[in-house]
């Protein structure tokens, strides 16, 4: 499955909603927050369907550049999580300007982990992780897409054929946002 998504922006600087869609550019989500703008970093942006009614929100947690943010997934209506998405950095990675990697741990147990690579054909991969305490071997876990940014187009295009991420294309949208306000404004 490719999903397409927009970065809809006043300038350069200040995106005030992101738009899913799949590859006949029919819409799918859209990602929105309150007016101030990602520059002062909002605590939420709110998920919608394409008829305009909310579904999720993202709660972002500040906790220093050494820990690393978290976003918390929230389904409207739910007290608990969907998923948490865990920023990862190492010293090494701040001095080598290397992009930071997520940690997303989902609320049946699944944990993925997406990584990024400046100078690579996809900007960040999407690999299932290994359950703890199963018998897989192997940090590198199971390629289950990609996102890319594409010289012209959309922002970025999403590939995965992976029915965990096929069936919930909000944490893929989530992910994407995290990536393009957080992970990439901050350097």
């Amino acid at each position: 499955m490719i999903y397409h998504l927009y970065r809809d922006a006043f300038s350069e600087v200040c995106t005030y909603r992101y738009r899913m869609t799949d590859e006949g550019d029919a819409l799918l989500l859209q990602a929105l927050w309150p007016s101030m703008g990602p520059a002062a970093q909002p605590e939420q942006i709110f998920f919608e369907s394409v008829e305009g009614e909310r579904m999720a929100l993202l709660n972002w947690e500040e906790r220093g550049w050494w820990l690393g943010d978290r976003f918390h997934l929230f389904l409207t209506g739910q007290e608990a999580a969907l998923a948490m998405i865990q920023e990862h950095w190492h010293i090494v990675d701040r001095l080598l300007l290397h992009l930071p990697r997520y940690r997303v741990d989902l609320m049946d147990g699944n944990a993925l982990e997406v990584r990024g690579n400046r100078y690579g054909e996809s900007l960040y991969e999407i690999f299932a992780l290994p359950a703890v305490g199963s018998n897989a071997t192997g940090a590198d876990g199971i390629r289950l897409g990609e996102i890319t940014h594409p010289a012209s187009g959309p922002t970025y295009v999403l590939r995965t054929e992976s029915p965990l991420l096929v069936n919930v294309p909000l944490l893929l949208l989530a992910l994407s946002v995290v990536v393009d306000l957080w992970g990439l404004k901050r350097e």
